[in-house]
């Protein structure tokens, strides 16, 4: 640090340190941390404006000297907080080089999404691959009048069958390339004869078929690498919100679940075009493509009846792997590409769980570990040293907006975070007018509702009179009918959005099963969640709640922060893996073979903790 010194103060230039990335920025002395941390590229949540009214920019300074503390700092900012090194960044100036700790609760949701990381580097040796070759051309001279295809079996001798559509070609192919061409291979047998040298031109798509949304990644088959996303809702939420609703319509004619089909086949269409697009090809250099989903969700992509999955003993049609062309399904790749879905496990533990397990790579750790994968319903899988068991619970839609009387999805105008100081500030999706609030929100409001007090261990709204300390602000919004977190006159619907006293005991239902589901399948191996070396959330919800807030009002079993993994969509990275690799492709199926399955319903080991996991506390203990 250079220095300029004089009676009062040393003034110029010091360093800020950031962690857990490690990034180091020079400022001018005086800056905040809230500054430094913009100049470093790294965005921390402060929804009031930098005024210090909020308490949400929390930071910890674990190594430098500050200054004193503000006035807004003392007000905002517990004992025990100050005793850790915990500081305002929009208060807290730098004079001295300072090592400061961001926590997940203080960054900004904006820039947080829902990544499908692989677990490690996967060589790239898709089903499908390409050569290409020169041909020799028939001759008279040399006599050499064989037919074509024995030409090009010369030149290509890996495969041993052809597709009569892609011999089809190969003349008109041969005269185009000048008899270069490329052979696409599928295995051994041939699909198609392009002109020319095609082989930079090779891709895949993984596809995550959720109930609310779907999610396409774009893989080039030669690197493994992603080159284009594209996520959109479900079209099948027309039919029914959840996978209850679309079983029954399935149910009520034996056509709609051909129109299910379709409806999910267009969407799956915009995305390889919208991918194909984005990186300038055409869909017919699309050849593979890799499916997960929920069981419902496979069996209405592939057009089979669900309905078996909609009563006991909820029966799924099929658990294996399949495998079609896209011309089967009406997918708009290569024509004869090849579509493979991964195996369903059960009835309500489908290949979107397979997924997770192989990104988690759960069967492979040493320990005793939970992956739970938090969507529209959640699905709970527990490892103990190799061996796994997996079930699904009743989590239902409410992480997704449904049935809370102002919850929507997460887009643009969706409450997704708050924090309580003075008053109540929110963080809404793309900064846009606050339309509802979405799962990652209400979470966040329960939870710091929760640490004020405003909310009680058993879930309800407390009594203004009885927390004299509770700043006047946040009394004024505790109402007869819930607690207000937006006024009409600062809402982008001219209400007053607010969460009641019901919306609070449908997520007391949800994350009492989920909590539930861990705890009996821990039960189950003779373990308890104090045990756990370690719990993995997977999903695109689990990847924006609050760790903290999770924790506070018994979402998750209450463990040490650290032992806690975010791994993003890992249903969707699972694909990635079985598209890049056919031996990772074998693998998935073959561990998907050795997870025991553990149904709930009926089950009085589930029945007893669900009665004891609703309440509002770490662990779901009684204060």
């Amino acid at each position: 640090m250079s220095t300029i010194t004089d009676n009062l103060s040393v003034v110029t230039r010091t360093a800020v340190t950031f962690l857990p990335e490690g990034v180091r920025v020079e400022v001018d002395a005086g800056t905040t941390i809230l500054q430094a941390a913009h100049q470093a590229g790294i965005q921390i949540d402060a929804p009031c404006g930098e005024r210090g009214r909020c308490g949400k920019c929390r930071v910890r300074v674990l190594e430098g000297s500050t200054g004193e503390l503000s006035a807004e700092e003392v007000k905002l900012l517990h004992a025990t907080e100050l005793q850790a090194g915990v500081r305002l960044a929009c208060e807290t100036r730098v004079y001295y080089p300072l090592t400061v700790e961001i926590p997940e609760g203080s960054r900004n949701l904006a820039q947080r999404k829902a990544t499908a990381e692989l677990p490690r580097v996967i060589t790239p040796d898709a089903f499908t691959h390409k050569r290409c070759v020169h041909v020799a051309a028939p001759s008279l001279a040399s006599a050499d009048l064989r037919a074509d295809l024995t030409r090009l079996r010369e030149a290509v001798p890996q495969f041993t069958t052809a597709n009569v559509i892609a011999v089809r070609a190969l003349h008109a192919a041969l005269l185009a390339g000048k008899y270069s061409v490329t052979a696409v291979l599928s295995g051994d047998r041939l699909i198609d004869i392009e002109p020319g040298d095609t082989t930079g031109e090779h891709y895949g798509l993984a596809l995550d078929i959720g109930t609310t949304s779907m999610v396409g990644y774009l893989i080039d088959l030669n690197s493994g690498q992603e080159v284009a996303v594209c996520a959109l809702p479900n079209p099948q939420a027309t039919f029914g919100s959840d996978v209850i609703s679309r079983i029954e319509y399935a149910q009520r004619n034996a056509r709609h679940t051909e129109a299910l089909r379709k409806s999910v086949t267009s969407g799956i269409n915009h995305i390889l075009q919208s991918v194909a697009k984005e990186i300038g090809i055409s869909t017919r250099h699309i050849y593979q493509m890799v499916v997960v989903g929920n069981t419902c969700m496979s069996h209405l992509f592939l057009g089979l009846d669900p309905v078996s999955l909609g009563h006991a003993p909820y029966t799924p049609v099929i658990t294996d792997a399949f495998s079609l062309t896209a011309g089967e399904l009406g997918l708009d790749l290569h024509p004869r590409g090849t579509v493979r879905t991964l195996p369903n496990i059960a009835g309500f533990v489908g290949a979107d769980s397979v997924g997770v397990l192989a990104a988690s790579e759960l069967e492979q750790r040493a320990g005793l570990f939970v992956a739970v994968d938090i969507g529209t319903n959640a699905e709970v899988m527990v490892g103990k040293d190799g061996k796994v068991i997996a079930c699904s619970t009743a989590a239902g839609p409410a992480f997704e907006g449904a049935k809370i009387s102002q919850g929507m999805r997460a887009q643009a105008g969706a409450i997704d975070g708050i924090t309580i100081g003075e008053d109540l500030f929110i963080h809404t999706i793309g900064n846009q007018l606050p339309q509802g609030i979405c799962g990652s929100g209400i979470i966040d409001a329960i939870g710091e509702m929760r640490r004020v007090e405003m909310i009680d261990a058993s879930g309800h709204i407390a009594d203004p009179e009885d927390l004299p300390e509770l700043p006047l602000a946040l009394r004024d919004r505790m109402q007869e009918d819930g607690i207000i977190l937006v006024w009409a006159k600062e809402s982008g619907t001219g209400q007053d959005i607010l969460v009641t006293q019901q919306d609070i005991r449908e997520i007391q239902l949800v994350k009492g099963a989920i909590y539930a589901g861990i705890a009996t399948l821990l039960e189950k191996l003779g373990h308890t969640p104090e045990e756990l070396d370690g719990l993995i959330i997977a999903g695109a919800f689990g990847t924006f709640i609050n760790k903290e807030h999770a924790l506070r009002i018994g979402l998750i079993p209450n463990i040490p922060i650290e032992k806690l993994i975010f791994l993003g969509n890992a249903a969707g990275a699972g694909a990635k893996m079985a598209l890049i690799s056919q031996q990772e492709f074998t693998a998935i199926c073959a561990t998907a073979q050795r997870v025991g399955y553990v149904e709930l319903a009926g089950d009085t080991t589930f029945s007893n903790y669900f009665m004891t996991s609703m309440m509002l506390a770490p662990g779901c203990e009684e204060e």
